[in-house]
């Protein structure tokens, strides 16, 4: 992976209600998990748990992703249920990707629970969701400051974005969460993991329709030297 200026702020936008587009920009770095970098630009940082969702980005979505992180042994490869399966392995998922997306793989519960021959010398999460395991993927390159875009511990869905249920081994999709108690136990492991790790993240709620970019800074200029977790709501940006 080429060097990244671990100073800047990353933008993650996850799938949730104050999801917002991000236009691309010098001043800090983008992130997308599952099928939201169709909100970004370019995206630096793809995070996913599960192989399903490499069906739905375009071939243009993808020539404007940079880097690739996933589990080892990816979550949902069977068409049946999440189970991750040892013939199927980060470099078998992702071998139709094009060349412009560098493939990084990590460990996460799965591979022990399962008793997969993972690697031991890769990096290991225990974690919920692929927004937990972006967090603490970008944690673990040294990243510190994160704004946080549609990640709603309520639950629910932005119009534009959907899941594919893992328990059915993501064919389907729903605009709808069916699981709205794990997204709150998720948005507390998180807040945890910024705190343990003396991080910021900055979850931000812009008006709909409006696009993150460089101007959205002037928002939260007062926190940008702090720590720990802050939310910021805005009427009119």
């Amino acid at each position: 992976m080429q060097e990244y200026d671990k100073e800047k702020f990353v933008v993650l936008v996850s799938a949730g209600p104050s999801a917002r587009h991000v236009q691309t920009s010098e001043k800090y770095y983008t992130a997308g998990v599952n099928v939201t970098p169709h909100f970004l630009e370019k995206t630096d940082f793809w995070i996913v748990n599960d192989a399903c969702y490499f069906s739905d980005l375009s071939v243009e979505k993808l020539k404007t992703i940079r880097n690739l992180a996933l589990p080892e042994f990816p979550h949902t490869v069977n068409g049946v249920n999440y189970q991750p399966q040892a013939s199927r392995n980060y470099k078998t998922v992702t071998s139709h990707l094009p060349d412009n997306i560098l493939v990084n793989a990590f460990n996460i519960h799965t591979c022990k629970k399962f008793n997969l021959p993972y690697n031991p010398e890769l990096p290991y999460f225990e974690v919920k969701s692929s927004n937990e395991s972006a967090i603490k993927y970008l944690m673990h390159l040294g990243f510190r400051k994160f704004i946080s875009l549609g990640q709603d511990p309520g639950g629910d869905y932005h119009p534009e974005m959907f899941s594919r249920p893992t328990r059915s081994g993501g064919k389907s999709t729903v605009a709808e969460p069916i699981d709205n108690e794990r997204y709150n136990a998720v948005q507390q492991r998180i807040r945890s993991a910024i705190n343990d790790n003396n991080a910021l993240m900055i979850r931000l709620v812009l008006p709909p329709d409006t696009k993150f970019n460089d101007d959205k800074f002037s928002l939260f200029s007062d926190l940008i030297d702090k720590k720990g977790y802050y939310e910021i709501g805005v009427k009119n940006a």
